[in-house]
């Protein structure tokens, strides 16, 4: 269980290239393939309707928009992935969204911007981290803006009983092997048991060591997961990812919705 190709996706953001120095040094350290992905629809339906009458001089103009758009991304991978030799670059000229997802068969893990970047572009909300989530069928590294590199002195697992998690689990692991410390995070719950011995259990079998955390019972899971995670300075959490396909968000004021929008930390979500 290692990661062979890391995946990045790039948009026009500001936080693109801090995520692709954070894809990189991740590719380095597991001596991995890097992927950056960028693709641009010169004629997005968002804009130019769907049936439009579009004269041959809009097309040549949209279109070399794209390329240039292209062009500015493919310069910052370039720049922030030099030296290392197994960068390489897949480029489209096409939807965003299917482009990424469909590029995810490829690899291991998907390096993708969080939701506070403050960039209103069209192509930014194309590729907003949750419907790449829900769709990838492939973990999803979500990273902050402010962070250019994978601190694992401290991984967090944000444990619940439910399918979600334990992919999420089982997906982190190369990650987590290589950790100093991993807290295994509970919130107590009347209504369920958290079954932490039996995920104990699997992470000892796979080598990896962990402290057990359980908070009182909240109805503000995220507030308590982003608190532990400033007050350990952890460098990584892991998630299961609750929501609903065919939705361009999940659903608002969910634990995974909340995490996106508030936590400040690297987040491996697996859905």
């Amino acid at each position: 269980m290692t990661l062979s190709n890391i995946m990045v996706s790039l948009d026009s953001s500001a936080s693109t290239p801090g995520r692709v120095r954070l894809a990189c040094s991740l590719a380095k350290r597991f001596d991995a393939i890097l992927t950056g992905v960028a693709a641009q629809d010169p004629l997005p339906i968002s804009i130019y309707g769907k049936g439009s009458y579009l004269d041959s001089n809009i097309i040549e103009v949209a279109e070399a928009s794209a390329r240039d758009e292209l062009a500015k991304q493919e310069a910052v991978f370039r720049e922030m992935s030099s030296g290392y030799n197994k960068a390489q670059m897949r480029v489209y000229d096409k939807e965003p969204l299917e482009c990424v997802v469909s590029e995810c068969a490829r690899g291991d893990l998907l390096v993708a911007r969080g939701l506070d970047d403050g960039n209103s572009g069209e192509i930014v909300k194309a590729l907003s981290p949750a419907e790449i989530i829900l769709r990838a069928g492939r973990p999803v590294l979500v990273t902050p803006s402010e962070p250019d590199d994978l601190s694992l002195g401290c991984a967090i697992v944000a444990w619940k009983d439910t399918r979600e998690s334990r992919r999420a689990v089982a997906d982190a692991m190369p990650l987590l092997r290589v950790a100093e410390r991993v807290l295994l995070l509970t919130v107590a719950s009347a209504e369920a048991e958290t079954n932490a011995d039996a995920t104990e259990a699997y992470l000892r079998c796979h080598g990896v060591q962990c402290e057990r955390v359980e908070l009182p019972e909240t109805t503000n899971v995220a507030q308590a997961v982003t608190g532990l995670a400033r007050d350990e300075a952890a460098g990584l959490v892991v998630a299961g990812a609750y929501g609903h396909s065919k939705m361009r968000e999940l659903v608002f004021g969910s634990l995974t919705y909340e995490l996106l929008t508030s936590l400040r930390t690297p987040c491996l979500y697996s859905h």
